[in-house]
C-alpha cells in the first residue's frame, strides 16, 4: 500500500522501541484505508479487514521494514531475542547500474579515436552530437555534414517540468 512506503520511510528511527501509542497510531491510520478498499461497513473490525484482505498490521509492517534497514543499510546489530543474524556476515545490496555502459564499451560500439583526421574527408558523413545544461535548461543538437555540408541539423530543449540527475 502507498500509506505503508511512507510510513515506513524513517521507521528504522522511530519504529525500534514503540510506545503502546505509536503501536496504536498506525492501525488508526490504516483502518479507513482498509474500510474504502473493502468497502466494509465501520462496524468491521480492524483485525478482521486485515485478514479478508491479506494485508498484515501496519504496526508490523513497519517493524519489519526497521529491522531490515537496521540490518542491511546502518549495519546495527539487533537485540538476540530479535534475531541472532549479524550485520557483517549479510552481502551489501548492489545499487544502481552494476555494468554501466561507459564502462563496458564493446569494440564496434562506439569509436575511441579522435575524429579530427576523418572530417578533412569529403566522401563521407560526420554527424556530430552535443548536450549541455545551462541556468536556461537543457539542451541537445548534431548535426551531420555531408561533403562539407549540413544536410541535417535537429535541436531540442527539455521541458522544465523534466528531471535531470
Amino acid at each position: 500500500m502507498v500509506s505503508e512506503r511512507i510510513l515506513a520511510h524513517g521507521s528504522s528511527t522511530w519504529c525500534l522501541n514503540p510506545t503502546h501509542r505509536m503501536k496504536r497510531k498506525p492501525s488508526s491510520i490504516q483502518r479507513p484505508l482498509l474500510l474504502y478498499i473493502s468497502g466494509a461497513y465501520r462496524t468491521t473490525p480492524t483485525v478482521g479487514l486485515q485478514k479478508i484482505l491479506g494485508i498484515p498490521p501496519l504496526n508490523m509492517q513497519l517493524q519489519f521494514e526497521e529491522r531490515v534497514t537496521s540490518i542491511y543499510c546502518l549495519r546495527i546489530s539487533l537485540p538476540s531475542h530479535i534475531t541472532d543474524i549479524q550485520p557483517q556476515y549479510l552481502k551489501m545490496k548492489a545499487t544502481g547500474w552494476s555494468l554501466h555502459p561507459s564502462e563496458n564499451l564493446q569494440p564496434k560500439q562506439i569509436s575511441l579515436e579522435d575524429g579530427e583526421a576523418s572530417i578533412a574527408r569529403k566522401d563521407i558523413i560526420n554527424i556530430f552530437t552535443y548536450g549541455s545544461k545551462t541556468e536556461h535548461g537543457v539542451g541537445t543538437a548534431f548535426c551531420v555534414l555531408t561533403n562539407d555540408i549540413w544536410s541535417y541539423q535537429w535541436s531540442s530543449k527539455l521541458n522544465y517540468s523534466n528531471a535531470v540527475f
